[in-house]
Order: C-alpha cells, then sequence, then structure tokens
C-alpha cells in the first residue's frame, strides 16, 4: 500500500493534468504546454473573474441540459497551488474515499490507488473518455467492462435478501453545496458549523476556511454552489459525500452509491417512509435536499443487466468481419435497447465496436454512426470522435451527402444554442478535412458558442479578417475566448485586462503571452 505522502502527489499530479476542462471536450482544449509550466507563473486569487459556462446534454432525460464550467485559469491555478502547499487537505480526502467502500465514484480506493470513474454504473455510462489514442482506449474498454459488471455484482450482492431497492439522489447537487462546510471533510458536520459560528482560530478549519475563499473565487464569490466541469470540483465534492455516508453506515443503512446517486436497500416495505423521513433528516444537516421526482422504489427484482458484450458476439460473430446485414442488425438491436430504457447501450456499442470489429461496406458504417450523430444528443461527442478516428484510419468513407447533413445538424444546433453539440460539429467538421466554407465560419462565429469560436480562429484563421476580430471583442465576454483572441492579436492584451478587471494577474497572463501558451492545441488534432 502507498503511503499518503505519496498517493497525495499522485493525486495532486492529476488535479493539475486534468485542469480547467470537462472530459467531455475534445482533448485538444487542455493546460499542457512545454514551454510553460502554468502552476509556477505566479497566479493569484485576488482578481475575481467570472467562470464560461456551457451547456451540454444530461445522460439522463432527453431534452435535459447540464451546465458545465471552464474557471478562470489564474483562480483555478492559485486554488491547485493552495492545496499543493496543504497537503492535509488532500490527506483527509484520501483517507475518507479509501474507506468509503459504499461508493462506486470515490476518488481513492482501499489499496490507496487513484481511481478513474468515467465509467459504467449500472447500466448507464456516467462519463465518456475523451481521449485520440486508440490504444490507450482499448485498455479503458476492457477496464469500463471489467468495472461495469463488479459494480453489478456487487449491488446484487449488497441487496441480499432485500424486497426492493429505494432510489434517490439529491436535488441540484453541485449547486447545493455551501461552501462554508467544506471543514466537515475534516471535523464532521456538526463540529464544522460550531467552528463557521464561532470563527474558529483552529488550524484545521483555518485551512478548510482558505480552501473555501479560493473555490469561491473562481465561482464569482459565491457561497452556494462549487463549479460542475473541473476534476478538483469531484474531489472535493465526494470528500462531502463520503462524510455523509460515514453517517448513514452510523445509522445502519445498506446502501451504494455513484456521486449522489444513491440506492438503499429495502428488506420491509412498510418501513419505506419511516426510512425515507431519516434520509431526509441526514441530507437537511448538509443543507441537501431529495430530488423527489427521482426518488423510486423498485421491488424484486432490482439488478437486471444485459450482457452487451454476449450480445455483440451473438450478433456479429467471433470472426471480427462484420457483414452488411450484421451491421444494420446490430445497431437496430442497441438502438431499441436504448429505446426500452438501457441507458448507455448506443454508447457501449460505438466504444466496443470500432476497435473489435472490421467492416465490409464502409459507407455503411457512416451511415450508422451518422445515425447515432443525428438522434442520440447523448452519444453526439462520442459518435463524432469515433467518425473522426474510423475516417483517419480509413475504416469509414465520408461522402458529399454526409457533410450536407452534418451541417445541417449543426446549423441546427446552432439556433438551438447547444454548445457542446456545436463544438464536436466544428471538431468534426475540421477533422475530417471538409472544405468550409466562409459563410459557415460567419455563422459559427456568430453562435455565441465561444469554444467553438476559439476553434475556428485557431483551425481556420485564414477566413478571419479584423472586422470578424472586432465583432467577437464586443459581442464575447468568457475569459477564454477573449484571452485566445489576444494571444493572437496582441494589441487587445492591455483590453483583455481592462475588460475582465485583471489586476493581481497581470505578470501571470504577460508570462503565458510571452510563451504563446494556447488552451487549445491545435498540432494534437493532425496527429
Amino acid at each position: 500500500m502507498q503511503n499518503l505522502q505519496d498517493v497525495s502527489q499522485k493525486l495532486l499530479n492529476v488535479i493539475k493534468d486534468k485542469g480547467i476542462f470537462s472530459e467531455y471536450l475534445p482533448d485538444n482544449f487542455n493546460m499542457k504546454s512545454n514551454d510553460i509550466d502554468i502552476y509556477n507563473a505566479g497566479a493569484s486569487h485576488k482578481d475575481k473573474v467570472e467562470p464560461y459556462a456551457y451547456y451540454m446534454s444530461r445522460f439522463g432525460k432527453t431534452g435535459d441540459r447540464r451546465m458545465i464550467s471552464i474557471p478562470e485559469a489564474a483562480g483555478y491555478v492559485s486554488l491547485v497551488n493552495f492545496i499543493r502547499d496543504n497537503k492535509e487537505i488532500l490527506f483527509d480526502i484520501i483517507q475518507l474515499s479509501c474507506d468509503d467502500y459504499n461508493s462506486f465514484s470515490r476518488i481513492i480506493n482501499e489499496k490507496r490507488e487513484i481511481v478513474d470513474n468515467d465509467a459504467f454504473y449500472g447500466d448507464d455510462i456516467k462519463g465518456v473518455d475523451m481521449t485520440i489514442d486508440e490504444s490507450v482506449e482499448s485498455q479503458e474498454e476492457e477496464r469500463e467492462r471489467s468495472i461495469y459488471v463488479d459494480n453489478m455484482l456487487s449491488k446484487i450482492h449488497m441487496a441480499r435478501g432485500a424486497c426492493g431497492i429505494l432510489r434517490i439522489d439529491i436535488s441540484e447537487f453541485y449547486k447545493s453545496i455551501y461552501t462554508h462546510i467544506f471543514s466537515a471533510i475534516k471535523l464532521g458536520i456538526d463540529e464544522a458549523k460550531n467552528a463557521f459560528l464561532a470563527d474558529s482560530q483552529d488550524e484545521d478549519y483555518k485551512r478548510y476556511k482558505a480552501l473555501d475563499d479560493r473555490i469561491r473565487r473562481i465561482n464569482g464569490a459565491r457561497t452556494n454552489g462549487i463549479l460542475v466541469g473541473p476534476y478538483i470540483s469531484k474531489v472535493i465534492s465526494e470528500a462531502i459525500l463520503a462524510r455523509i455516508d460515514m453517517e448513514l453506515r452510523d445509522k445502519n443503512f445498506i446502501f451504494v452509491r455513484y456521486a449522489d446517486d444513491y440506492e438503499f436497500a429495502i428488506y420491509k416495505k412498510d418501513n419505506l417512509e419511516d426510512i425515507k423521513g431519516k434520509l431526509t433528516s441526514v441530507f437537511d444537516r448538509y443543507s441537501f435536499r431529495i430530488n423527489n421526482e427521482k426518488t423510486i422504489y423498485e421491488e424484486y427484482p432490482f439488478y437486471i443487466f444485459s450482457n452487451y458484450e454476449k450480445i455483440i458476439k451473438r450478433l456479429a460473430g467471433n470472426n471480427k468481419s462484420v457483414s452488411s446485414v450484421e451491421v444494420v442488425e446490430l445497431f437496430n438491436k442497441f438502438f431499441k435497447m436504448e429505446k426500452s430504457g438501457e441507458k448507455g447501450a448506443i454508447r457501449f456499442l460505438l466504444k466496443t465496436y470500432k476497435n473489435e470489429y472490421h467492416v465490409e461496406d464502409k459507407q455503411l458504417y457512416a451511415s450508422y454512426l451518422l445515425n447515432v450523430l443525428c438522434n442520440d444528443e447523448k452519444s453526439l461527442g462520442i459518435a463524432c470522435k469515433i467518425i473522426i478516428q474510423e475516417y483517419k484510419s480509413k475504416r469509414i468513407e465520408l461522402d458529399r451527402h454526409f457533410y450536407t447533413v452534418v451541417v445541417d445538424k449543426l446549423l441546427f444546433e446552432i439556433q438551438k444554442k447547444h454548445d457542446l453539440e456545436i463544438v464536436w460539429l466544428v471538431f468534426l467538421l475540421k477533422n475530417t478535412e471538409f472544405e468550409i466554407t466562409k459563410d459557415l465560419i460567419l455563422e459559427i462565429m456568430k453562435s455565441k458558442c465561444d469554444l467553438a469560436v476559439i476553434i475556428v480562429l485557431e483551425e481556420w484563421s485564414e477566413f478571419i479578417d479584423i472586422t470578424d476580430v472586432e465583432w467577437c471583442w464586443e459581442n464575447y465576454n468568457s475569459w477564454i475566448l477573449l484571452y485566445q483572441i489576444a494571444l493572437r492579436y496582441p494589441y487587445k492584451r492591455e483590453m483583455f485586462y481592462e475588460k475582465l478587471l485583471i489586476v493581481h494577474n497581470k505578470p501571470f497572463y504577460q508570462k503565458l503571452f510571452d510563451k504563446n501558451y494556447t488552451f487549445y492545441k491545435k498540432k494534437e488534432s493532425n496527429e
């Protein structure tokens, strides 16, 4: 078993590497650089710059959108550096996570190994790996299959003898986190509240009070809620939930949890309302509310899952070469499974199918990928990613009709203001060598999707003139787009500071400008 110092350093490195970007974006958005260590560039937490927010489809109810945020870089770097200098916080989080055997989303397991939870839970895929490295992806897919099965077996074991399962989640969990209770991670909720009211000078409390200040700084100084998107938010939120899990275990509840989704084993249906009341009182102590609309009681049999891998092998066989008829049958089967309520079936098929099976009819394969892209908004990103990979490996062929449909889809998503879908469709067009037009460039630039505009600025700069730049400068306000404009057009740099009211972090950003540091890495899309 690794010691706390080693594990905390590894966890810190993961926090640094994950950075400000959500895993749902193309990997070209990252904080990597060979020319400058951004965490050693003198960032301060004293400026208050609003994060940039964009929206994506939830992996749940169709039409439901989730806000994802990208915190301002200097504030985020300052936060990470504070955690680096106060490793006691990481020690606390690691210990809580190690002990929380009820959680399928814990950061550190009982062996003190960092866990990557962008994997399967129940019948759903809670995260999608958006990297481009196929060899890594093959390993990840095998790991995800194993985790999916292991978690399901663990849930079956947990619920032995139960007559039903009570499924609940916390209403607006991330938005409901009250930052002044961060010290509960170390002290427990009662002592944390007392310390807050007394403005305690206890060193543990003061440490978490400073953490509270820095986390609020990257979220407009708000005390209610933390940002959805950055990995650090997941680390903090999981620690708070681990504290709640301790209380639930002390009250003899039998349960498992993934993030804020709980599943409780119920042994007497007559006790259901009493159990709900006791659970409500626990969550109330942390200022959380149970989402009654998503509270479901399911009687036995409650854990039934499809072995997706066996279905694929049964339909496609073991020869790894798939005929046109088999392609149609396979995709139709998984589409029907998705429609019948098996969330994640399509995404499983896409991730498994592309590496393990050779499709004889390249155009038909492309057609089905296009159908996924157009008809399953939750899978649009991964469908785009796979199309890019398969196109570059010459496993699919894209014709004129394909691009007509994609462009129409892009214009539709622009009209609907679906940010993440716009980003991925623009990224797809670039990485399949689509011959873009000036008119389409202008539509993207007017989309109000800042990240898509960044892709255009970096990938199609030859189409951009000074009037386009000025229009963007006047009509967009996100720190990240304004930075990218100022990076490419140096005369905007002083205006960048003025527009965002950056005072303390001028030296930080000047270093980034001097090193030509970009938050979008053009070169990776062309590898």
